[in-house]
């Protein structure tokens, strides 16, 4: 039996990493090698903030490091994630897929401001040079699937992003270029609504691997079993 793919975690805006330890060992304990990588426009305080072409040197390095070593990689890309793994892919010969969870899929040369019209989210509060959640509107958003005293434990765990990713357009469409791309969608998501999701994944061709959770939109705190599921099915 081949060995598993390593699954590279590239995480959305605002989440510390703390968020993803637990599913990244429950990966593990599936036989699947992780990767996490730490964006460099999360939580960054060294002026001037990092830009999206920082995180996806993050991601280069996470999949030279693979390449080097023979091993394959599927990014699992969560929220605005997809961004970064959309522009971290090409010319790397270690991936073999990419996962979009309840993340952002963007046409070459439109930015996230782009996609959504021109002007942040209504919760979305910017900051000069730094984006943040509204605080009063994190739990009902992210994590309106967890109960009180895990929607304020990780609500604790939010922090700001660098607006800069917001303005730049996005270079790279994996699934136009011979990368095998599926979704997993998160029914219930308050953040990224699930018809926005759908409109989303109807870019990765006629019939792309989707499978849905009715889940918000960290699947991975709320139904961390199910998120492993639709993995499988997915790599499958």
């Amino acid at each position: 039996m081949s060995p598993k793919p390593t699954i590279v975690i590239v995480p959305g805006a605002w989440q510390k990493p703390a968020a993803w330890i637990s599913f990244q060992k429950k990966l593990n304990g599936a036989g699947y090698p992780t990767e996490y990588v730490k964006l460099k426009t999360v939580g960054g305080e060294e002026l001037p903030l990092a830009g999206l072409q920082d995180d996806v040197a993050e991601v280069r390095s996470v999949l030279d490091k693979l390449s080097s070593m023979g091993k394959r990689a599927i990014l699992l890309c969560h929220s605005y994630g997809g961004v970064v793994g959309s522009n971290s892919v090409e010319g790397s010969n270690a991936v073999d897929g990419m996962i979009f969870l309840a993340a952002f899929i963007l046409p070459k040369d439109k930015s996230l401001l782009d996609m959504l019209g021109g002007n942040p989210l209504p919760w979305m509060i910017m900051q000069e040079d730094r984006v943040i959640g509204n605080p009063d509107m994190m739990n009902e958003l992210m994590f309106n699937d967890l109960d009180s005293e895990e929607q304020t434990k990780w609500a604790k765990e939010v922090t700001h992003t660098s607006t800069q990713p917001f303005a730049v357009p996005s270079g790279y469409e994996p699934w136009a270029n011979g990368i095998p791309c599926s979704y997993i969608a998160c029914s219930k998501d308050n953040g990224l609504p699930y018809p926005l999701q759908q409109q989303l994944w109807e870019q990765l061709g006629s019939k792309p691997k989707v499978v849905t959770l009715e889940t918000g939109h960290c699947p991975f705190l709320s139904a961390p079993d199910e998120l492993l599921a639709a993995i499988d099915q997915v790599v499958a």
